[in-house]
């Protein structure tokens, strides 16, 4: 099983929670992080600074387009931050809970 850790950067609070809560019901992520931070960054040919949230999530690797797909339904910006990053760990116990927690997927 791989897992993933997906950063995705939102502008709009409301979009974080709609995102966070139908990710963790529909038990794709076992868990989310909401950071706060100020942004500046160059869009079609302009410098934008803003207030922005960024999102963390931890899944497993063949969950993310689905996880994509849902994120692309809600997020506002044309085009938006989404990475992915490999997660490993010697925690069996961590590894262990981010598989339970997305477990109805596996049998599917």
């Amino acid at each position: 099983m791989e897992y993933c850790l997906i950063q995705i950067t939102f502008g709009n609070k409301k979009e974080v929670k709609i995102t966070q809560e139908k990710l963790l019901q529909e038990r794709l992520v076992s868990s989310c992080q909401v950071l706060n931070c100020n942004s500046i960054w160059r869009w079609k040919k302009d410098i934008e600074k803003s207030k922005e949230y960024i999102l963390l999530l931890k899944t497993k690797k063949y969950l993310v387009n689905k996880i994509y797909n849902i994120v692309k339904g809600i997020h506002s910006y044309e085009c938006f931050e989404f990475l992915v990053f490999d997660i490993s760990s010697p925690s069996t116990k961590y590894l262990n809970w981010i598989d339970e927690e997305t477990e109805n997927l596996d049998k599917k």
